[in-house]
């Protein structure tokens, strides 16, 4: 099996050396690579922003240069487009070497032509990495390596340090086996597809001694298994879940999905697999997608039982809405998709926080950490709030003059931001609020504020200067604002 997939690497290499020697010129590359991907590549560390980086950083040569530029933007096609913008990646910087004069664990080598120990990459922590070109399986590696590294601390398109270390328990948690993920759905032809692409690569467990330094790296090795190994990494969470290799795989699926809003979910990596990752931007018809709402939606029976088993689809679908240009839909059909929208967008929130009858008792996802900070709960009102600011952008685009259009979604947000505010009651009445809590809360506050519209001044100012928990009592369970304090 190693042979027969060194075989593979070695011709890919060759085929890859020999169009890049008839390819298009550096500067097409660099073009290409930041329209694709929305971030710069760069091969001077004065190109840099300002960050943490190696002592050395030798510069590439011409060829080297092409040959980078190539690499990086044939790998960066395996995310979405304009993705490392969305997650705020700005700069990739490819050098023929990296080292440093000071520090080295028991995994780098002295080099003494570089006067340090030599590196393949490093996130500067921020907004930018920096990766050697030693070879290019090696680059192609080290480029998903390190881009995970930023992934991994960024959520809906907040990128902070504390994040980066936020998730580890529930990792932790998944490779031990006592909070393991499910595995996920896919289709039965694409899984055929699947199985003929893979050759019976199986992670079972950690990629490499490397990954053994902290929970950090094991994620970022994981990543670069997953990118260069993509179907065999997705037929094994479905053949072999129990495993913690697939374990593994499931966690960093889901960190590039909550990594921005709408992140790329499992459809996106399996059509990458499959080769067939253009059908993502090809737009559906607004037939194909009136029928995929509807089936997201739920009748507003329960209000969540009908999305709570793909909140990844559903936001998805959600997206596509903003995408269809007005004046390709009838009066009928926009009104239909602003209705499916809002409908929803609030058994999405009800999907999460599963109030029951009363609306006094709700569900808290996640654990507080030592500094008493439920990372998992900031990450879930952050997004409720971006999904009150979708529904906005989708009724501006999509909605009639008329007022009671206008009126339905406008009730609609006052509901879920009563629904909201419920929930901090509930948090509030049992535990103490963090200050960085309250401060989340407070923001989606105004971004469910702000969706109500230009012409609600009045309204804003009533609900802005209100304590929150009050919110609950002055809107009523119809989204209409009370006149007087009710229960």
């Amino acid at each position: 099996m190693i042979r027969r997939s060194f075989l593979v690497i070695l011709f890919a290499s060759l085929t890859f050396q020999s169009a890049i020697a008839s390819g298009p010129t550096l500067d097409s590359l660099l073009q290409t690579f930041h329209e694709y991907s929305g971030a710069t590549l760069v091969f001077h560390r004065d190109e840099l922003p300002p960050g943490r980086y190696h002592d050395v950083l030798k510069p590439l040569d011409e060829r080297g240069k092409a040959l980078a530029a190539a690499i990086c933007l044939q790998e960066a096609k395996m995310y979405p487009p304009r993705y490392l913008e969305e997650v705020g990646l700005k700069t990739i910087g490819v050098f023929a070497a990296c080292a440093s004069k000071r520090t080295s664990d028991r995994n780098r080598p002295y080099d003494k032509q570089l006067g340090g120990y030599r590196y393949f990459g490093v996130y500067n922590g921020s907004d930018a990495i920096a990766a050697a070109l030693y070879s290019e399986g090696q680059l192609a590696l080290t480029f998903h390596h390190e881009i995970f590294h930023h992934v991994d601390s960024t959520v809906d398109g907040e990128t902070a340090a504390w994040q980066l270390s936020s998730d580890d328990a529930f990792y932790r948690a998944a490779i031990s086996g006592s909070r393991p993920y499910v595995a996920p759905p896919i289709a039965g032809d694409d899984l055929m597809a699947l199985r003929q692409r893979s050759f019976g690569l199986t992670l079972k467990n950690a990629v490499s001694q490397y990954a053994a330094k902290n929970a950090r790296e094991d994620q970022a090795e994981t990543a670069r298994h997953v990118m260069s190994m993509l179907p065999n990494a997705l037929v094994q969470i479905i053949d072999q879940p129990e495993l913690a290799g697939s374990q593994r795989i499931m966690h960093v699926l889901r960190e590039y999905e909550q990594s921005v809003l709408d992140g790329p979910g499992l459809d996106w990596f399996v059509d990458v697999a499959l080769e067939r990752a253009d059908r993502q931007r090809e737009p559906i018809t607004i037939e194909q997608l009136l029928t995929r709402l509807k089936d997201y939606a739920d009748g507003g029976q329960s209000g969540f039982d009908g999305v709570a088993d793909d909140s990844r689809g559903t936001r998805t679908a959600l997206k596509a809405i903003v995408r269809v240009p007005p004046e390709s839909v009838t009066a009928q059909q926009a009104a239909e998709l602003v209705a499916l929208a809002t409908e929803i967008t609030a058994a999405l929130l009800k999907q999460r926080i599963r109030p029951d009858r009363s609306q006094r008792r709700f569900d808290i996802w996640g654990r507080e950490d030592a500094d008493g900070v439920n990372h998992t709960l900031r990450r879930d009102i952050v997004r409720l709030g971006n999904d009150a600011k979708r529904l906005k952008l989708i009724a501006q685009i999509h909605q009639q003059d008329s007022a009671a259009e206008i009126d339905q979604v406008t009730r609609a947000q006052l509901k879920n931001l009563r629904l909201v505010a419920r929930y901090y009651r509930f948090i509030q009445s049992g535990w103490s609020v963090t200050e960085g809590t309250q401060n989340v809360f407070e923001s989606t506050r105004k971004t469910f504020l702000e969706s109500l519209g230009d012409d609600r001044e009045t309204l804003y100012d009533q609900l802005r200067t209100k304590p929150l928990p009050e919110l609950s009592r002055l809107i009523s369970n119809d989204g209409e604002l009370l006149t007087r304090t009710g229960s």
